[in-house]
């Protein structure tokens, strides 16, 4: 098994992977691959030649990956992003296990229900489009959808608008983000992962936000979770998404459910 990405050297996946498969002995392996998006295809291709299983695939993969598939399951479709694959007779059969992954990490680590509420989402790749379909699927009442790249932002609205209603789901400019009180802001982007991350606004003297953002880093925050919470907001990193994310691809890969526990003791380590 293995995770295809650029970058991947901080992906937490391979320790919590391999941690489930020595917790339920089993003959297995998990790696990590840096893979360049000219690569991906062949890349794929010789992990189905030489016998791998299963794969995650993660930025700035996602999307490639559902096209490249054999085949996809209904959510991937909706998403029009994959992050994880299935070997079968074929090809790679496309699966998406961030929705899931998200809507629990909400509930769980920012006690946040979409029902009947209002989401902000930074970015418009296959991480924005996964939080966008769990918000409505979750029954969110509006939903805005910004990126330095704006027509990047309308493409995914006039793809995913029409399949979400009666969710609202409209692209704006990075300019119009005006929050209410307990709206929902997500980091869709791999910003995080930099140092010298800033979100594109100041939190400060904002109505209270749960603010998630989907990257992550090993062994501590994202500096967007830190300027959020300095900022008097309730707020979280991908770890635990990519925990959910992650025990779910382990059921479809093994037909076994996942020590989750086993897993999120290797992600601390």
């Amino acid at each position: 098994y293995g995770l295809l990405g650029h970058p991947v050297a901080h992906s937490l996946s391979p320790a919590m992977h391999n941690a489930a498969f020595a917790a339920l002995g089993l003959d297995a392996v998990y790696l990590a691959f840096d893979v360049a998006p000219e690569g991906l295809e062949a890349a794929l291709a010789g992990c189905l030649a030489l016998g791998v299983a299963g794969l995650n695939v993660t930025v700035p993969h996602k999307e490639a990956a559902l096209r490249l598939a054999a085949e996809a399951d209904p959510t991937a479709r909706l998403v029009g992003a994959a992050n994880t694959l299935v070997a079968a007779e074929g090809g790679w059969r496309a699966f998406n296990t961030d929705v899931a992954g998200f809507a629990r990490a909400l509930a769980e680590d920012l006690g946040y229900a979409p029902r009947g509420r209002r989401a902000w989402i930074w970015g418009a790749g296959g991480a924005a489009k996964a939080a966008v379909v769990a918000l409505a699927s979750g029954g969110a009442q509006e939903i805005f959808v910004m990126n330095r790249n704006a027509i990047r932002a309308q493409d995914l609205a006039r793809a995913l608008a029409p399949r979400i209603s009666p969710c609202r789901l409209e692209a704006v400019e990075i300019t119009a983000f005006a929050p209410g009180p307990g709206d929902l802001l997500v980091g869709a982007t791999p910003a995080g992962l930099d140092d010298g991350a800033r979100w594109p606004w100041e939190l400060g003297g904002l109505p209270e936000l749960a603010v998630y953002d989907m990257a992550y880093r090993k062994g501590r925050e994202t500096a967007l979770v830190d300027q959020a919470r300095a900022a008097g907001h309730r707020a979280a990193s991908g770890r635990s998404m990519l925990l959910y994310q992650g025990a779910e691809a382990f059921r479809l890969w093994t037909g076994r459910e996942a020590p989750v526990a086993v897993m999120a003791r290797a992600m601390e380590e």
